[in-house]
């Protein structure tokens, strides 16, 4: 039957290398013929593993067979020399009493001797047969134990290599999985080659040492069931198999989009997608736990029961309500670290029992703005419940009246200090009665202002400028109708936004000129 299995897998194998060798030969494009030609090799040395497989299985039996039949004939040697011996023994009519000791006892020895050669040939064959079904188990597709760098225990399919030393009456196998997730899952290319310069700390995997009462059924994949907008998981270019989810399905190809942002959308044939692992994997570690009862597994944190009765909060069905939006991975995670819902957080539920409420701040404000903003909704919130918290109007006091004389200083200042007055402008404007000194101290204090809102403006020019650059370049990159659409609506509004900022600019710089003229005019 082992030998049945292995030959229809090889050629299973050897039609695939087939369909992949015609697909080369058709000329697709270079990064198509590059995971073609890997997906070739692959191929090959999953054959050739198999094969050998094949061969030290044959090889087995040929010596079990073998085995069977010279013991069958010294067995009948052994009775042969038996029946002569009892014949000659009575011809001899007691002929030495003592040396037919001597030689009964002699004979004992020999047969305690033949009986301790049984003893060992029993042992013998024993282990044998041990290693006879640790070499049928090599090449056969399992489902073998995964322990993730975060402490769960996930099954994937994988394929026994070998055997390894027992530990204690545990016999243990080395397993490669076939969908490797993770690059720690991925098989090392130069340990299947005896060359890999990294035994201890290599990046990808040398095998996993599992116990053969680990292992479970090989699962096939339905690929029926996978339709548009299906999650799956599919393989990259680097080996790996990621999530992604199925946009479109053309005459046996799939286009995916991978969940990972790094990743671009790919076209894959069928060979390389399957169904997610854990949306219909009932091995998966939550039931693991189930079934085990105690929970003693070390990667899993207990959940202490309380001794005190506890009545459950009233906000207990608010706390945790926006995971009813996501997969609610949040909780289980609490959960596994032993949490209880409507208790604190802590080791003696100590801890806070509301959740941190969330506030949403403007986009493209400083910390500043957002607490002037924070401290106006909290001012007007107090007028509206009679209490004035806000600070008095400041009035501004008149400036010292001008002489009876007015001079023609006094008319210059007048017609050209007069206009520049904007409160808007942050600049403290001259009245029109004002002299020619108190004329040119507004005309300092407004040029400081003025250089101070034109180096805003022009960062805030600089930083519309990147924001600008940054989404030309994302929207180069992106390829989803959706998502460039998006990008396209934040470009033309920053452009618009750049637009403003720039005649904002413009009209800063302009004050800053009259300012100038301002100040030329009235510095004699």
């Amino acid at each position: 039957m082992e030998e049945e299995t292995l030959e229809a897998a090889i050629s299973t194998y050897g039609a695939q290398l087939q369909q992949v060798e015609t697909a080369l030969s058709a000329g697709l494009d270079p990064s198509q013929q590059s995971d073609l030609l890997k997906l070739k090799e692959d191929l090959c040395q999953l054959i050739e593993l198999t094969e050998s497989s094949l061969v030290s299985v044959k090889k087995s039996r040929l010596l079990a067979s073998l085995e069977d039949r010279y013991g069958l004939q010294a067995n009948a040697s052994e009775a042969a020399a038996d029946t002569n011996g009892a014949n000659n023994s009575l011809n001899n009519e007691f002929a030495a009493f003592y040396s037919e000791l001597g030689e009964s006892s002699g004979s004992s020895s020999d047969t305690r001797e033949r009986d301790n050669e049984e003893e060992g040939g029993i042992e013998n064959g024993e282990e044998e047969e041990a290693e006879e079904e640790e070499d049928a188990l090599s090449g056969t597709k399992v489902r073998a134990p995964y322990r993730t760098t975060w402490g769960t225990l996930e099954y994937h399919n994988a394929m026994v290599v070998g055997a390894e030393p027992p530990d204690g009456e545990e016999t243990q196998v080395r397993v490669f999985y076939v969908y490797p997730t993770q690059k720690s899952m991925k098989p090392c290319p130069f340990y299947l080659e005896d060359k890999c310069r990294f035994p201890d700390n290599c990046r990808f995997s040398h095998g996993e040492v599992v116990y053969v009462s680990e292992l479970r059924e090989f699962l096939e994949f339905d690929l029926s069931s996978l339709e548009e907008g299906s999650s799956c998981l599919a393989r990259h270019e680097d080996g790996i198999w990621y999530p992604a989810k199925i946009k479109e399905i053309d005459s046996g190809f799939y286009t995916v989009k991978f969940d990972s942002a790094l990743l671009k959308d790919v076209v894959v044939e069928a060979d390389c997608i399957i169904p997610p692992l854990r949306a219909d994997d009932p091995l998966s570690s939550d039931s693991d736990l189930d079934d085990s009862g105690d929970g003693d597994d070390a990667a899993y944190a207990k959940v202490m029961d309380s001794a005190v009765e506890y009545t459950e909060s009233s906000n207990r069905a608010n706390f945790g309500g926006w995971e009813a939006h996501t997969r609610g991975i949040g909780s289980k995670l609490m959960l596994k670290m032993g949490y209880e819902y409507g208790k604190g957080l802590g080791k003696m539920q100590e801890g806070r029992v509301e959740p941190v409420m969330a506030v949403v701040l403007p986009k493209r404000k400083s910390l500043d703005e957002c607490a002037e903003l924070t401290q106006r909704r909290t001012q007007s919130k107090a007028a509206k419940d009679g209490t004035q918290t806000g600070r008095p109007k400041r009035r501004r006091k008149p400036r010292g009246a001008t002489g009876g004389r007015r001079n023609v200083f006094d008319f210059l200042n007048h017609k050209l200090g007069g206009k520049s007055s904007d409160p808007a402008e942050g600049g403290a404007a001259a009245p029109s009665a004002a002299s020619g000194v108190e004329a040119y101290r507004g005309g300092t204090s407004t040029k400081r202002t003025l250089n101070v809102k034109l180096f805003q403006a022009s960062e805030r020019v600089s930083q519309t400028e990147r924001e600008i650059q940054k989404l030309t370049e994302s929207l180069g990159r992106q390829t989803g109708s959706s998502r460039v659409k998006q990008l396209e609506e934040k470009l033309s509004a920053a452009r618009k936004l750049l637009a403003q900022q720039k005649a904002q600019e413009l009209s800063i710089q302009r004050e800053n000129r009259k300012a100038d003229t301002h100040k030329k005019m009235t510095e004699f």
